[in-house]
């Protein structure tokens, strides 16, 4: 902002009338040059995306909420050039870069010196804008009806605007009552494909119509818990995204809600287990384990575990001819979660240990040596190996026999090159026979269980 700085009127008054140039221009020049309906729309399009810049650079105005309502009006022909082309891809590349500006926009107005408008007037526009893409396939449902990309454009609309508007919530109301938010936005996905489903005919483009409505409509209310206790809710939400959409999988069999649904599972999963920084999220309690750090990564891993058992039982018979050949024939899915629950129980096996040894008001990575942590990690490390062990047997499953294997063979190398160089006395007594008891109950389960069963002639 400055005294060259033009008002925000004027940068709105001039991206309306670039955004409708196009339109009016258009007759004139198919008249003339003979070109097609459809051209000329592609045309009004591509001129309406390049006013993108434009709303960004209107971000030094003093002002950037007329920008955005001019963002809104510039996306109102590209939409209506997306209906005319029949294309979906461009109905969602609209979207996304109108939800992409706006979120700027309104972060823009936090800093800036000079007031502008209540919080209040930028949430209404931008629900309002997400409104209008989230209803734009039903409202132009004769262009869409074989696009099912144009489905998924409008059902993302909330997830895309959902950003923006959990800020300006949160500024107008706080977070008491933010978990109303998504509720809200679920809602109104769902009455939106429930108003589209009597007009569509069935068919692939209604399944996936209400594969993407319900699926999304799923994802936001398995988002409002965890975002009203504010305690990770980005983690746990992404875990239960991928129950739900797994659960709906169940009954909507397409292999686009079953692959979403293990990409969210894998993302919470990698967040929990590779990110150091998700131990400082949360203070420690006044009971070791028992605090905020059980529920962070034990209702993702009920998550892992339901999504496993929802695709042990069915995904074997639903395999698409890709899956097979990518898998060698064995359920992909199944695996994943099963090793999403693997990984994070040992990643909260891990935490645990250290919160038990901690001393400060939050937990971090342990940067010297403690030789009773030590120990603990080591024998804690045996018996989650030998769970593995068992579990692995009585499912009779090789990929858990490995893991408690390759876990085993990993707490040997720990005992034997780390610990052993810094535990005294008992501590490495404790050490050396937790690790031999282990042992000695592997090679007998193993030749009871698995080399008793090979013998006998069963697999």
């Amino acid at each position: 902002p400055g005294p060259g700085t033009p008002p925000g009127t004027a940068v709105l008054a001039a991206v309306v009338l670039l955004a409708l140039a196009p339109r009016a221009v258009a007759p004139i020049l198919r008249r003339a040059a003979g070109a097609s309906r459809v051209e000329w729309s592609a045309a009004g399009a591509a001129l309406a995306a390049l006013l993108t810049p434009a709303a960004l650079a209107a971000r030094h105005v003093a002002d950037p909420f007329p920008a955005a309502v001019a963002v809104t009006l510039a996306a109102i022909p590209a939409a209506l050039a997306a209906a005319r082309l029949a294309s979906g891809w461009a109905l969602l590349g609209t979207a996304a870069l109108t939800a992409l500006v706006q979120a700027l926009l309104s972060l823009e107005r936090l800093p800036l010196p000079v007031p502008g408008p209540h919080a209040g007037s930028w949430l209404a526009l931008l629900a309002a804008t997400a409104g209008l893409f989230l209803a734009w396939p039903l409202l132009a449902r004769p262009a869409f009806h074989g696009s099912r990309t144009a489905w998924a454009a409008g059902a993302l609309a909330g997830p895309l605007w959902f950003p923006a508007l959990h800020d300006l919530w949160v500024e107008l109301w706080g977070r008491s009552a933010i978990g109303g938010l998504p509720l809200l936005l679920a809602l109104a996905t769902l009455g939106i494909f429930l108003a589209a489903r009597r007009t569509l005919a069935a068919s692939a483009v209604r399944n996936a119509a209400a594969s993407w409505y319900v699926g999304v409509a799923l994802c936001l209310v398995s988002v409002a818990v965890p975002l009203q206790l504010e305690k990770s809710w980005i983690t746990i939400g992404w875990a239960l995204n991928g129950l739900a959409l797994l659960a709906l999988w169940r009954r909507m069999p397409s292999v686009g809600l079953k692959w979403f649904g293990l990409v969210l599972l894998l993302l919470a999963a990698v967040r929990l287990s590779a990110n150091p920084a998700v131990l400082g999220y949360w203070p420690r309690g006044r009971i070791p384990v028992l605090d905020w750090t059980l529920y962070t990564y034990w209702v993702p891993i009920l998550a892992f575990l339901g999504s496993w058992r929802i695709l042990s039982r069915i995904e074997g018979d639903r395999l698409a001819p890709w899956e097979a050949r990518l898998a060698g024939g064995r359920p992909p899915g199944t695996w994943i979660s099963g090793l999403a629950v693997v990984v994070t129980v040992f990643a909260w096996i891990n935490v645990a240990v250290m919160d038990l040894f901690a001393t400060g008001e939050s937990l971090a990575l342990p940067s010297g040596r403690n030789p009773a942590r030590d120990l603990a990690t080591s024998l804690a490390w045996a018996a989650y190996a030998m769970v593995l062990l068992g579990l692995g047997m009585r499912r009779n499953s090789g990929g858990l026999r490995w893991a408690s294997l390759g876990l085993l063979v990993v707490t040997l190398l720990k005992v034997f090159l780390v610990d052993l160089g810094t535990l005294t006395d008992l501590y490495r007594v404790g050490s050396l026979l937790g690790l031999a008891l282990s042992l000695i109950l592997v090679s007998l389960a193993y030749q009871r269980f698995v080399l008793g069963r090979r013998t006998d002639g069963e697999p």
